[in-house]
């Protein structure tokens, strides 16, 4: 039977990969998996044990949401590379949060932390309204557009825009662009 601790690195960057490999062996007993695409993992998420762990370092953008919502029921430990756009992701995941720009110190208190809560997802809800301002600010309208084809005031547009940011933790419309894939999806058709 294999009890080693199991740590898989979500990174397409190759040399990052090796470069956590080179800090953590020493520093850790455990065996290394590289997942260079995590929406086509190496691995079962029903294989994950409770001492394993996860270390995400791949662009929000680039994952997808629906294997987030799989990955938080799992036991194990969920770390992920933040940046400006994914602290809601903390919010509604509760993973362990590392800053983008992370020094291999602030990885080893993220691994050492007692944390490892990540079976549950909190949402946002929002209101029609701000979910089709939020949808129209994904594809790229101006406020402008978005008032007259949804006949309502730019005044009325921008306090939408503005509360449904707020609730997704942005402050810039043009940040929307780094939500995981299909996050708006979900908000929109599955969770209303």
């Amino acid at each position: 039977m294999d009890t080693l601790m199991k740590v898989f690195v979500c990174t397409d960057n190759y040399f990052l990969y090796k470069g956590i490999i080179c800090s953590l062996s020493e520093r850790l007993n455990c065996h290394f998996i590289w997942v260079n695409d995590i929406n086509k993992p190496s691995f079962a998420l029903s294989e994950l044990k409770q001492q394993d762990i996860v270390i995400i370092l791949t662009e929000t953008n680039l994952i997808d949401f629906y294997f987030l919502i799989k990955l938080c029921k799992c036991q194990c430990k969920i770390i992920m590379a933040s940046n400006e756009q994914n602290w809601l992701l903390n919010i509604m995941f509760n993973f362990i949060m590392i800053n983008s720009h992370f020094y291999l110190s602030d990885l080893l208190l993220a691994i050492y932390s007692k944390s490892n809560q990540n079976f549950y997802a909190q949402y946002p809800k929002f209101t029609r309204q701000e979910k089709k301002v939020l949808f129209y600010t994904s594809k790229g309208h101006s406020v402008s557009a978005m008032s007259r084809y949804l006949e309502i005031s730019e005044k009325t547009i921008y306090q939408h825009q503005r509360n449904a940011l707020n609730k997704i933790g942005m402050d810039r419309p043009r940040s929307v662009v780094g939500l995981p894939k299909n996050f708006l999806e979900f908000l929109f058709h599955k969770h209303n």
